[in-house]
């Protein structure tokens, strides 16, 4: 089963990509063959293997020899891997799998084009706040005090980045960084919002400090933040109750 769900979330991995390159390009990622940005040959099905193509290609175009981009390859892998803890985790709920898979989709999506384009889109963060908020209303319309709890954990996740917009004048922090603040809160609920904004922080400094110390970028350089925003999403999705346990325990 580990191995159909591996070769599964390669296969979505590749739709992913699909995606955030017809995004970039207001194609249809729906109707339409794969084609190469570079020479527009249309990719045969045998030349569009999820992970197996990129290295029997040797990472370039059949046609023009172009190199293939290795997000490719990689958001396919990461896919798989993180559809694999993710069926590790909540395979005794087949219900929960596949809202988790959904969930990753469109973080995964996220995360590849803020890095690339220093945007987070709404046709993607809107989307995917409606379809958390539906899943929860249905699983917590009997519990009305835990659903109003994860509400007030969006509008803390969307309120924090909405403040530094306003204070900055949007500066420092963009609109979709507030999008992506409110689906957090309602993905993560209370506490889980804190423990993830807690993290990307901490990442984010480890990661660009030694950037500013060497002067290659500056405390008033632009960053995708949400390159940092949903990896911690991510590892509080898995692993946020240990974190909080283990937090709880120096207390």
């Amino acid at each position: 089963m580990f191995i159909f769900i591996f070769i599964f979330g390669l296969i979505i991995g590749s739709f992913l990509n699909v995606v955030i390159f017809r995004l970039r390009n207001n194609e249809n990622f729906i109707k339409g063959r794969s084609h190469c940005p570079k020479c527009n040959y249309k990719i045969k099905f045998y030349e569009n293997i999820p992970l197996l193509s990129y290295i029997f290609l040797l990472g370039k175009c059949s046609n023009c020899k172009n190199k293939i981009s290795l997000q490719y390859p990689v958001v396919e892998l990461a896919t798989g891997i993180l559809f694999l803890v993710g069926y590790y985790l909540f395979s005794s709920n087949i219900i929960y799998l596949l809202y988790y898979f959904i969930i990753l989709s469109f973080l995964i999506i996220i995360f590849i084009y803020d890095l690339k384009y220093y945007l987070i889109l709404d046709k993607i963060a809107i989307p995917a706040i409606i379809f958390v908020l539906i899943f929860k209303f249905f699983n917590y319309w009997l519990l009305i005090d835990d659903y109003w709890l994860l509400i007030l954990s969006g509008i803390i996740g969307g309120g924090w980045f909405a403040l530094q917009f306003f204070i900055s004048k949007g500066k420092w922090v963009g609109g979709g960084d507030i999008r992506l603040g409110i689906l957090m809160g309602l993905i993560l609920g209370w506490p889980g919002i804190l423990v993830a904004l807690g993290l990307a922080y901490i990442g984010g400094t480890i990661t660009l400090l030694p950037f500013v110390i060497l002067k290659k970028k500056s405390l008033k350089s632009q960053v995708p933040f949400g390159v940092f925003l949903v990896p911690a999403t991510i590892i509080v999705i898995f692993w946020g109750q240990k974190i909080i346990s283990w937090y709880l325990g120096f207390l």
